[in-house]
This record gives C-alpha cells, structure tokens and sequence, in this order.
C-alpha cells in the first residue's frame, strides 16, 4: 500500500490506521500513493473525502480502508495501548459510536473495569519491579535486552542491584513487588537466595510475583526459597505446550519437569499465572487446541493471552517471519469461548504496535486471583519504581525515568541513577 502523505506531522496517525490492514513491511511512504493525504482531505479511486482534524482524517481512511480490504477490525479504528482508559471519560456507547469497537470487544472493556472496580487503589502508594535481565537462550519472538547464557558478570550484576534495593528511598510497606525480566529464575542458587534475602530485608508486600517463566531453570529448591521469603504468585510460561512449535523458537521443551514444577508450586500454595502466545509461526487455530486441553486440566489461577506483536530486535522481525492473521482471530475466538467455560475473568487488557490481527493481551483470573501489580502498571494507578537495568520509573506526578539499559552503564553509574530517582520520590 502506497501512500502519499503531504505533511509530515501526520505520520504517525495514518501509520497506525494503515497498520490495522497491513503489516508495516506492506505500508510505503511516497511521492505517489494509491490513497493521498493532502491537508484537509484524503484522496481515493479519485474521490475527495474532506476531514477537519485529526480524528476524522483516521475515521474517514479507517473507513475507506475497511470498504478497499473487507475487513472489519474488532476494535474498530483503536489503535492505542491502553483502551480500558476510554471508559474513564467515555460511556460504552459513546466508546463504540466513535471509534467502531464491536460489541465483543466493548463488552470485554466494561468486564475488566468491573473486575477492576472490586479493588481499592491509592495514587500514594509505592510498588516495585525488579529487572533480572539474563536468560538461558533468547527465543525468536523476542525483543527485549536480556543478556543471553552464562558468561555475563551476574555477580557484579546482583551485588549492585541489591546496592540499590538498599540505597533507594522507600517505605518499607509497598502495596506490590514484581521481579521479571529476563528470566529471573535462571539465577543461580546463591545469588537467587541473596536477592530475595535482600528484598525482604528492606521490603514487604502482601503481594509478592516471581517470574519463573521457564520451567529449564526451575527446581524444587528455588521454588522452596520463593515461599520461604514470601513470595506470593508466580508466573510459569509456556508460551505454547505443542512441542515443535516452542522447540522452532529457540526454547528447551519438558512438559514432565514442566508438570512436575507446577504440581510443586501449587503444593506450596503459590497463585500460579500461566502465559501463552498467540500468532506463533506454524501454530495453527487447530494446533493451538492443544493448550485449551492441557488448561483444562491444570486449572491454573490466572492465564494471559498475548496476541503476538512483532518488534525490531526479535529474530521474527529479522527473518520477515509472521504468524498467521486467520488462524490468530479463530484463536482469539476459541479463548473466549474456553474463558467462560472455565470460569475465567479477565481482568486487564493492553495492546501494541504491530500486534498481529490488531488483536490484544489479555490477563484472566478466577477465585479472586487477581494480580494487583499487573493493573496498577497498565491503568497506571500508583507509582511504580523500576530497579535494576533497564528498568523503568513511572510516578503518578507524571515523572519518569530509566535505568541504564545495559549492564556496564549501569553498574558503572548506579550512584547517579540512585541519586536520580530518589530527588524523583521525594518530590513526588
């Protein structure tokens, strides 16, 4: 799709209509174009359709490209992060007569506010990520900075993170502390206890996550020390339980010592999330059956869905590899359908670029299972202090603020960053 755009500044908003239709490899930027953006009006198959600002000129190309592909997106011509905020400021109707939400998609928004709506939430609270950025492979899909196998200094690395968990001004109460990455699992015994000795020592929560999200870094010791500190919920990613598909990405596959740690784990009484994706290459609607089968069966306490979003820096993006956009909304359907089958709610949502299908991430519970941190992050409803590299600050007084985003910058001015962030929480 060719598309010539006469200013600039308009960019981004018509990338991001075209996007719903096309993927960004398919959309060019030209002198000439099969659609023209001109200043006030949008010209195709020599038609004129004039716009007077920015949210007409995405309903009327929205409109003209839903009339030129046949396709009609769920949620209609939305295209940003976090749509749960409309309903802050917008009724449902309102929601879905201006932007073309489908009544599926409309009603999932007004279940998580619901869900959502059960909990208490206070704009002066403190709540903790922990960045562990290393993990045993990457798998293609992915695009974070996580520092792959063994060699990098993990000691140095812990030695000063646990330096800032120390130095950093906090309270000792947070209402939620979240350690992710990475794969923080993937530490080894020694440094896995002396961070968690280290967080308790300063901290306590109530809820207390652990990502342990590959089951080839787990065993029954680590999952020991996690409730012997007092972790409360951890997340145990598959991603996919069909074999060839989580082997094709660069993954080691156990479903045995799978099975075994999570049978483990709900021995020891910890909510257990389970995270799938879905738009894997070569997973197919009827592949994905699988995951539904095994879910029965488990019940784990809460499960997230991830529609896959393709992202520079993954080897997908790389390889030009894409999962497929039909099999994606069948999936996307069959989830839906298992949910309410098993009593699941969702209870928080968010979306990204280049997300396959114009689809969505989805976090279910049941039992009241909820995990506080992942809606306080996503509605962005108390202050969120990141630790470690590349981790990210967000205060309700709108500052923000990034670690290093690599290991050498980070070690090397951890004095400065601390420094930094705690001039942000005391102005705050």
């Amino acid at each position: 799709m060719k598309i010539y755009l006469e200013n600039e500044n308009k960019r981004k908003s018509v990338y991001d209509i075209l996007n719903i239709f096309y993927d960004d490899s398919e959309i060019i930027f030209a002198n000439e174009g099969d659609i023209l953006i001109l200043e006030n009006k949008v010209i195709f198959n020599k038609k004129n359709y004039d716009y007077k600002d920015n949210y007409q000129l995405k309903s009327t190309l929205y409109n003209i490209l839903v009339k030129k592909t046949s396709y009609k997106s769920p949620w209609g011509m939305l295209t940003g992060s976090k749509p749960s905020k409309l309903l802050q400021k917008q009724s449902p109707d309102q929601i879905k007569e201006k932007y073309f939400l489908s009544d599926e998609k409309l009603n999932l928004l007004v279940d998580i506010k619901n869900e959502q709506d059960k909990l208490r939430f206070n704009k002066d609270d403190f709540n903790l990520y922990i960045n562990i950025p290393f993990c045993p492979s990457r798998c293609d899909y992915c695009s974070y900075p996580t520092l792959i196998g063994p060699d990098h200094d993990r000691l140095t690395y812990i030695d000063t993170l646990c330096h800032e968990i120390d130095m950093i001004d906090l309270p000792k109460d947070l209402d939620s502390i979240y350690v992710g990455g990475g794969t923080p699992s993937d530490l080894s015994l020694y440094d896995f206890e002396k961070l968690l000795d280290k967080i308790n020592e300063r901290f306590f929560s109530f809820e207390y996550i652990f990502e342990a999200g590959r089951e080839d870094t787990l065993d029954e010791k680590k999952l020991k020390l996690l409730s012997n500190y007092g972790v409360t919920g951890i997340s145990l990613n598959p991603q996919t339980f069909n074999k060839e598909i989580i082997k094709s990405v660069g993954r080691a596959y156990d479903y045995n010592h799978f099975l075994k740690m999570y049978e483990k784990a709900r021995e020891l009484g910890f909510i257990i999330n389970m995270d799938f994706i879905v738009g894997l290459v070569g997973e197919s609607a009827k592949n994905f059956e699988k995951n539904f089968e095994i879910l029965e069966k488990l019940q784990p306490d809460n499960i997230t869905f991830h529609a896959l979003a393709t992202k520079s820096g993954s080897k997908y993006r790389e390889n030009n590899k894409k999962g497929s956009i039909e099999d994606a909304l069948i999936i996307s359907k069959s989830i839906k359908d298992f949910t309410e089958k098993n009593y699941y709610k969702a209870y928080y949502l968010y979306r990204q670029k280049n997300i396959i299908s114009n689809l969505e991430n989805v976090g279910y519970q049941k039992n009241n299972t909820a995990q506080r941190y992942n809606i306080i992050i996503n509605e962005e409803l108390e202050n969120v202090i990141g630790l470690g590299m590349n981790a990210n600050t967000k205060l309700m007084n709108g500052k923000k603020y990034r670690n290093a985003r690599n290991l050498r910058d980070y070690t090397e001015n951890i004095e400065n960053i601390i420094k930094d962030k705690n001039m942000m929480i005391k102005s705050n």
